[in-house]
């Protein structure tokens, strides 16, 4: 195993490309993916040849880590192609392969490392409704468990949750982790990217500021962004990141904002532009390290290479900043004027017949006693709807 976290310190580490549009360009035929046409992390089992090649051309042009075919890798992904009891297997073997792989690229002074995909379930922790594609958060968690005992038992040096659209699912995600690191008795650097759309969000609203205090308070290694959009549509979340973030940042852009054409998914961004934005994310920025996501190919992490590989990150002279956030944005906990009175919304329609009371009884000072927690001799009072 390598020390990630060593490694990203001394220099900009660049992650590989696409691994699916990559393998639709080899036109793959339903023969080709066992009889389960559109799995991916099949391939590791009916044309590991396939995964190979892919993993080889982007290690030929320089990149520093491979991520798994897993992307697709927890048991109910699996499952929608009748492979959820192979779930751990299937990790295990796409871990295996990427490692010998890396191995066989690597040098004493230039490491390949490998990176355990770990991407979205499809389902909603936020909605425990079956008919709404919800799982209780707790049996979310175990799907993500199952996943990373594959990737640890197959020796990747790290893990990587990406494509990240809902925190609560990246909260799962983390604690089925920690439970994978426990039972396999050993820990690896985590990273945690998330996914938002042009409008700067995550698919259910949550902001970047928001998804970074999460995500620091989860105990993750590393934290950034991937998919959804190219590397412009990501500037301002970027910025965000590196001014704010105690950890280093990983930046995964697809290559450009995706256009059908056909009824074919296509990036149009070519490998120069490409590059260029993501060495001012990490010259003018501070971006610990840069990769490509759907559209990319070993052209553009060429071109990445090239641009990135010998810079020296802009320093980023970040504070730890005490903060709390919901499901969609943040609220430092240090702010001016004090103090920061943190409340249950009231009002006179609630159900707490209490604070009704005081409200046609015109009580200010009561009705904002518990928020304080002391009554007017000084004695300390219970909170919010304990109180009341």
């Amino acid at each position: 195993m390598h020390d990630l976290l060593r490694i990203v310190r001394e220099r900009v580490l660049v992650f590989d490309g696409a691994m699916g549009t990559s393998l639709q360009q080899l036109e793959l035929s339903k023969a080709d993916f066992g009889g389960l046409e559109g799995c991916n992390e099949n391939l590791v089992f009916s044309r590991p040849d396939a995964v190979e090649r892919v993993h080889e051309e982007f290690l030929r042009v320089g990149c520093d880590v491979l991520e798994t075919d897993t992307f697709g890798g927890t048991p109910r992904k699996l499952g929608e192609y009748g492979l959820r009891e192979r779930c751990r297997e299937q990790n295990a073997a796409a871990a295996r392969l990427a490692r010998r792989i890396a191995d066989r690229f690597s040098r004493p002074d230039r490491p390949r490392l490998v990176s355990g995909s770990i991407g979205p379930t499809g389902l909603l922790p936020a909605s425990e409704d079956p008919d709404l594609g919800g799982m209780p958060v707790l049996e979310l968690s175990r799907e993500f468990e199952t996943q990373a005992l594959g990737l640890l038992e197959g020796g990747v040096d790290c893990l990587q949750v990406e494509t990240s659209q809902d925190i609560l699912e990246a909260k799962a995600a983390v604690l089925g982790i920690r439970r994978a690191f426990a039972a396999a008795g050993r820990r690896v650097p985590l990273i945690l990217q998330v996914t938002l759309d042009a409008t700067g969000r995550m698919l259910l609203g949550t902001d970047i500021h928001a998804a970074l205090v999460t995500v620091e308070s989860l105990g993750a290694d590393l934290v950034g962004l991937n998919c959804s959009t190219g590397p412009e549509e990501m500037r301002d979340a970027v910025r965000a990141l590196c001014d704010r973030s105690v950890l280093p940042v990983t930046v995964l852009p697809n290559a450009g904002l995706p256009l059908n054409v056909g009824g074919v998914a296509t990036y149009p961004m070519t490998p120069a532009p490409f590059a260029a934005a993501l060495r001012e994310f990490v010259h003018d920025f501070g971006v610990d390290a840069v990769g490509g996501c759907c559209g990319t190919t070993p052209e553009h992490l060429k071109a990445v290479v090239e641009a990135c590989s010998n810079l020296e990150p802009a320093k980023r002279e970040v504070q730890p900043q005490a903060a709390a956030s919901s499901a969609y944005t943040s609220v430092p906990l240090d702010l001016e004027p004090k103090p920061l009175i943190v409340a249950e919304e009231m009002n006179t329609t609630t159900r707490v017949e209490n604070f009704r009371n005081l409200v046609r009884a015109q009580e200010l000072d009561l009705m904002l006693l518990p928020l304080v927690g002391f009554d007017a001799r000084g004695r300390r009072l219970g909170m919010g709807r304990g109180f009341y």
